[in-house]
């Protein structure tokens, strides 16, 4: 059975380094105290994993189709490096009346992982723009941009997680939905 080898073994290394991203950037502490940081945390092994065991069923494509992946690629890195920029704008704008160190801890943390989401997003498709000749590098760069691509995608939604514990969401739902049960 012939398999993309090439795909388990980034696969692979990008889970194990998952971990010490999350220890670098997030922090294990914040996940006993932000039980639904776990969505993120578990996701990325998730997605490591399925596409660990999705590689075992593929082969290494032709060089043409692998060309043809690119623009996709680069598309959703686009969509998440802009989606991160766009959210810290945002929130700097919110925040702009008051210094930085005099907001909440929270929103520091947020603030921190949407940069890095968007780093990891954008430095995870400049090896893109080298194109190697041969198809087994080129599906080599296919697997590896993923890797940060995955990160980013994590990290951001850590980040979108940690926002909605500092706006107390669930408290204003809750007091939402006893309010409109009081008026009905």
């Amino acid at each position: 059975m012939q398999y993309d080898f090439i795909g388990v073994a980034v696969y692979s290394v990008g889970l194990i380094l998952w971990f010490l991203v999350w220890h670098l950037l997030v922090g294990y502490r914040l996940l006993g105290k932000l039980k639904l940081l776990y969505i993120s945390f578990l996701g990325a092994p998730v997605v490591f994993l399925s596409n660990i065991a999705l590689s075992f069923y593929s082969s290494i494509n032709d060089y043409a189709l692998e060309l043809q992946l690119y623009p996709y690629v680069e598309t959703n890195a686009k969509t998440v490096a802009a989606l991160s920029l766009a959210i810290a704008v945002f929130v700097v704008i919110r925040i702009s009346g008051k210094q930085l160190d005099e907001t909440k801890p929270l929103i520091k943390v947020f603030l921190w992982l949407l940069f890095w989401s968007f780093l990891l997003s954008v430095f995870g498709v400049l090896p893109l723009y080298w194109v190697p000749a041969g198809k087994y590098w080129l599906t080599f760069l296919r697997h590896a941009k993923s890797v940060p691509f995955f990160y980013s995608l994590f990290i951001l939604g850590s980040a979108i997680i940690i926002f909605m514990y500092e706006t107390g969401y669930k408290r204003r739902l809750i007091r939402e939905i006893e309010e409109m049960k009081l008026t009905d």
